[in-house]
C-alpha cells in the first residue's frame, strides 16, 4: 500500500484540501501538523526557494517528532509554511513524491506536482490549475447525507435554503455591526419565501456573533441554526438544500457550495474586499457550476504527472 503524509499548519481549510486530494487519489493521508521556528516563520518562501538544496528541515521545524522516519511514498502539503517542509523532505529523500496545494510562493520545481488555483501566479510544467478549492463533495456523499439528515429537517417547510456562514479571517473582522447586517439580509430572504433557512455558522463566526444570530431567529419555526452541539449537519444541509447561500470570505466554502450543482447565491460581507476569497467570489459568480466529478479528473491528472 502506498503510504502518504499530509502536512499543514493545522488550519481546517488546508487540512480539508489535503485529505480531499488524498482520498480522490485513493490514499489515506496520515496528517502532520507543523510549526516553523524563527526566522523561517517570517521569511518569504521565495527567498529560500533556490537554497532548498542546503536547507535541513530539522532546523526549521519546532517539533520533529511528527516528521520522524520512515518517510512515506507521497507527501501532500498545503499552505506556505508546509511548502517549506515538503520541499525540504523532497530534498532529503528524492524518492518521495511531493505534491503541494496552493501557490508555494517558491519555484514549483521543488515539488513533483503543484495544484494551484487559476488566480495564483505560479506557472510551470508540473503545475495544475483549478478553478476551485479542493473538496470532498461527491454525489454519493450527498445522497448518503440526505438519507441521514432529511428526517432532521422534515419539520421545516420547503424550499430549504442552506446558509453557510463564515466570519473573521486574518484580513477581515466580522464585527457585531457587520453581523447585524448579515442578519438583516437573512431576514429579507426568509421574508420572501415560504420555505426555511438552514444556517450553519463556522468557528470563525465567533461565539458572540453566533449568540446574536440565535437570538435573532429564536422561536422562528422556519429557521434552523446549528448550535455546535451534536453531529455537524454541514453535509446534510448541502444535501437537503434546494438553494444555497454562502458568504464570500472562504474559497473552500464557496467551492463546496458550487460543487453540489445547486443554485448558489454568494453573500458579500460588508467591508470584505480586495482579498483572494472576495476576488474568487467575483470570478465564480459568472462561471459554470462545479461538479464533483472534477475532483476525480484532478486526481487522474496528478497521478499522470507524478508517474511520468
Amino acid at each position: 500500500m502506498t503510504s502518504c503524509w499530509g502536512i499543514t499548519d493545522g488550519s481546517a481549510g488546508m487540512v480539508s484540501q489535503v485529505r480531499s486530494l488524498a482520498l480522490a487519489m485513493g490514499l489515506q493521508a496520515e496528517m502532520k501538523v507543523i510549526a516553523l521556528k524563527k526566522p523561517w516563520v517570517f521569511l518569504p518562501n521565495i527567498i529560500l526557494g533556490g537554497a532548498m538544496k542546503n536547507l535541513i528541515f530539522k532546523h526549521m521545524v519546532k517539533d520533529m517528532k511528527p516528521l520522524a522516519e520512515p518517510y512515506p511514498d507521497i507527501v501532500i502539503s498545503c499552505g506556505r509554511k508546509a511548502a517549506l517542509v515538503c520541499a525540504a523532505l523532497k530534498r532529503r529523500e528524492p524518492k518521495i513524491r511531493a505534491i503541494h496545494i496552493q501557490d508555494p510562493q517558491m519555484p514549483p520545481e521543488n515539488f513533483d506536482v503543484v495544484v494551484a488555483m487559476q488566480h495564483d501566479k505560479v506557472e510551470g510544467k508540473n503545475v495544475i490549475k483549478t478553478l476551485f478549492a479542493l473538496h470532498n463533495i461527491s454525489q454519493e456523499k450527498l445522497e448518503a447525507a440526505h438519507e441521514k439528515f432529511a428526517p432532521v429537517f422534515e419539520d421545516y417547510p420547503k424550499p430549504h435554503i442552506a446558509v453557510l456562514l463564515g466570519g473573521s479571517t486574518n484580513k477581515y473582522k466580522l464585527t457585531t455591526a457587520r453581523m447585524t447586517d448579515v442578519i438583516k439580509q437573512l431576514e429579507e430572504v426568509i421574508g420572501k419565501t415560504q420555505g426555511s433557512l438552514l444556517i450553519t455558522p463556522s468557528r470563525r463566526t465567533g461565539a458572540s456573533n453566533i449568540e446574536t444570530l440565535k437570538q435573532a431567529f429564536s422561536g422562528n419555526k422556519r429557521v434552523f441554526v446549528y448550535d455546535g452541539k451534536g453531529q455537524n449537519p454541514y453535509m446534510g444541509m448541502l444535501a437537503c438544500a434546494d438553494k444555497i447561500i454562502v458568504t464570500n470570505d472562504s474559497v473552500n466554502m464557496m467551492s463546496e457550495a458550487f460543487s453540489t450543482g445547486k443554485p448558489v447565491t454568494i453573500m458579500d460581507l460588508e467591508g470584505h474586499q480586495n482579498t483572494k476569497p472576495y476576488n474568487f467570489g467575483e470570478m465564480i459568480k459568472s462561471r459554470l457550476l462545479i461538479t464533483g466529478d472534477e475532483m476525480e479528473k484532478l486526481a487522474q491528472e496528478v497521478r499522470r504527472k507524478l508517474w511520468v
